[in-house]
């Protein structure tokens, strides 16, 4: 198989891929640089600086945001040196990129929007209040489903079925905690994602009524590519299916496993992934081992993952709250 060879899926992260100058490594590709110029005329700054420096990684707003453009910047030079994806899917945030990418909508409005988008997260439960945890182990899925259940209803639910070793859940702080006693007597591990608000749940619905104007001005058009979105895991190019699914997003579970299913499904034979770490390449390893899966880092870069175990889609078990 050849770098460039048909039958791709690109596949675009979500805001925990996000690092230090990651998007510098796309910007001696022309392609590359006309999204980040865009960019930073829609934000009202060069974002390159503003993007490099570690320590305003740590502000969401700036973390969502380059998530997003470095995914467009480096699909786009991608596709100008040959690439000829047959479907497309994001993870979380990435999903925006990911619509971009196919041409289901601008750069311009998505910048715009995922920037209010991340601001109005600050009105959420703080992360010290509620959060994120990931599940990891064999069963993850049906041990998740069995705490959420077994526990009183509240806001605790599955926000993102990553594979069949990992999925994620969404709650209060007290919430996770009780959950935890639970997981790991079920004999697997459960790590906090350190920063995370309560996303793919019901304690984001305020935010999501917050957001339903904006989203609703959107302009839509029909992608180039199939765009698999986070909501159902169905590969399609109908906008008003994308955007119903998009309407969704923030209060329904990351479909993951579903969308590594339905790549090949759409005639996906390799898929690369978009971003400086494997993220999503690992996880879609769980559903297909033997499916081949390239990081794409910069123009011409791109290297097979070959990770025997899953990468977390948030920090790394040891960073995280045991």
């Amino acid at each position: 198989m050849t770098a460039l060879a048909p039958g791709a899926a690109v596949v675009l992260p979500g805001e925990d891929s996000a690092r230090p100058h990651a998007l510098d490594a796309w910007l001696g590709d022309a392609a590359a640089r006309d999204v980040v110029a865009e960019a930073s005329d829609v934000l009202g700054r060069d974002v390159v600086p503003w993007w490099g420096d570690p320590l305003n990684l740590c502000d969401p707003v700036a973390a969502h945001l380059t998530t997003v453009v470095t995914g467009v910047a480096g699909y786009r030079s991608l596709t100008a040196a040959g690439l000829q994806p047959v479907v497309v899917a994001g993870h979380g945030v990435g999903e925006y990129a990911a619509l971009v990418a196919a041409g289901a909508l601008p750069l311009e409005q998505v910048v715009a929007f995922v920037d209010w988008r991340a601001e109005a997260l600050a009105h959420a439960p703080r992360p010290s209040c509620a959060g994120m945890a990931a599940v990891v182990g064999p069963g993850a899925a049906e041990v998740a489903r069995s705490v959420v259940t077994g526990l009183p209803a509240g806001g605790l639910s599955i926000a993102s079925l990553d594979g069949p070793a990992q999925v994620v859940l969404s709650g209060s702080r007290e919430e996770l905690e009780q959950a935890r006693t639970a997981v790991t007597a079920a004999g697997l591990d459960m790590v906090r994602l350190r920063g995370r608000a309560a996303c793919h749940g019901p304690l984001m619905q305020s935010v999501a009524d917050h957001l339903a104007a904006p989203l609703a001005d959107l302009d839509w058009s029909v992608p180039d590519v199939p765009v698999v979105p986070n909501a159902d895991g169905r590969p399609t190019r109908d906008p008003d299916h994308l955007a119903r699914c998009l309407r969704a997003h923030l209060t329904s579970p990351v479909q993951w496993e579903t969308t590594s299913r339905a790549l090949v499904g759409a005639g996906a034979t390799w898929v690369v992934e978009v971003g400086p770490v494997p993220t999503l390449g690992p996880l879609i390893r769980q559903v297909h081992p033997d499916l081949p899966l390239h990081l794409a880092t910069a123009p011409g870069a791109l290297t097979p993952i070959a990770l025997p175990e899953p990468e977390l889609t948030g920090p790394a078990p040891t960073g995280g709250e045991r």
